[in-house]
């Protein structure tokens, strides 16, 4: 790779917080809005065990797990399950747990990350099926019209995605996801000016939030400035520093100032929180190859592989590896081939990195009769 770039060209929120149980959290028809004390027990040490990172995930679903045992109806439990399980990057099993939450109460938290896990498996139709059917109930539900929205972004319908991030403005002309969000349609379409403009105006409602500092570094990004998007980033992190978004636009940033030592430390605070999110484990490898570490860099790879076996930039990465720096060429040649058929699978076979590819493919072969 000639240059480090871990960017999204939308924020989504697409981990949701843990679910912490009060008497008067839930709306009055939800079913659990009080439980039992053992139970509330368990769910609290699930909550709190969530809350100290990936070491600590398996015993909190085990507490979760044992609170719905005590109270059937916990659909906040399924709920946390499925975050947990989103955040390992297992979307059938984080699916599965949304679904139960719902089929219990269709919270707007549980719908929205649910639509998020079917985004993430490019199943763009079902999601916008599930959004558009809970906001038939709940029209005026501004959290789930603002995952309609990226849904849409998702499956190439801008208009429509803009139609109702519009709506959801005028409704609340300072929510700073339908900001982010549709500066984000505005950057697929190429008018960054624009998108500059829409997230100006959300700052100056919320000056601090770290989606909208995070998409505006990725408009400096897209104009070259890499000076000013690092401190948009940096901003955004500071703001919150929870916000994985900003904290990988950053490590891309010192990736491609060479830095990996700095860049690394960002990527293992994403992977902390979220082991399974492929950005960071994309980079970290970047990140061992740059330090020499050829093994690391290797296994952070597989392991993107592991959890998308399609994942193009993993092949490429590994591609790369293996011929200009293990010389490994049948295992390059593996790799190449696999990662030209993905790109040709998803009709993007004219992208300039499948041309360097085919390239290789023709050094190698050439290589090999030599």
């Amino acid at each position: 790779m000639t240059r480090a770039r871990l960017v999204l060209a939308v924020v989504l929120v697409a981990v949701a917080p843990a679910c912490k149980k009060t008497e008067d959290t839930a709306p009055t028809k939800a079913p659990t809005t009080a439980i039992a004390e053992p139970a509330r027990a368990r769910f609290d040490k699930g909550v709190a065990l969530m809350d100290e990172g990936a070491d600590e995930y398996d015993a909190a679903v085990g507490e979760f797990q044992a609170a719905i045992g005590l109270a059937p109806d916990l659909w906040e439990a399924h709920l946390n399950i499925g975050v947990i399980e989103l955040r390992r990057a297992r979307l059938s099993k984080a699916a599965e747990a949304f679904e139960k939450s719902v089929e219990i109460y269709g919270s707007p938290a549980a719908l929205t990350a649910l639509a998020d896990v079917y985004i993430r498996q490019q199943r763009f139709d079902r999601a916008i099926k599930r959004l558009e059917q809970a906001l038939a109930s709940t029209p005026d539900d501004v959290a789930l019209r603002n995952q309609l929205a990226i849904a849409l972004r998702h499956a190439g319908r801008l208009d429509e995605a803009a139609v109702e991030l519009r709506a959801v403005l005028g409704r609340d002309a300072s929510d700073p996801v339908a900001y982010a969000t549709l500066a984000a349609v505005e950057m697929d379409r190429g008018n960054l000016d624009v998108a500059e403009l829409v997230l100006n105006r959300g700052l100056q409602r919320r000056p601090d939030d770290p989606r909208l500092l995070t998409n505006l570094g990725l408009v400096a990004l897209r104009r070259g400035d890499d000076q000013q998007a690092f401190m948009l980033f940096d901003k955004a992190s500071q703001a919150d520093p929870s916000f994985l978004t900003g904290r990988l636009n950053k490590a891309a940033v010192y990736l491609g100032a060479g830095d990996h030592e700095r860049a690394s430390v960002e990527l293992a605070y994403v992977l902390k929180v979220e082991p399974g999110n492929t950005d960071a484990l994309l980079g970290l490898g970047l990140a061992k190859r740059m330090a020499g570490d050829l093994p690391g860099a290797r296994q952070h790879w597989d392991q993107v592989l592991a959890i998308d076996a399609k994942n193009a930039r993993a092949l490429f990465n590994l591609g790369v590896l293996e011929m200009d720096f293990a010389e490994r060429p049948k295992q390059a040649q593996a790799h190449l081939e696999r990662y030209l058929q993905v790109m040709e699978d998803r009709d993007l076979g004219d992208d300039p990195r499948a041309a360097e590819a085919r390239q290789r493919l023709e050094l190698l072969e050439a290589l090999a009769k030599g």
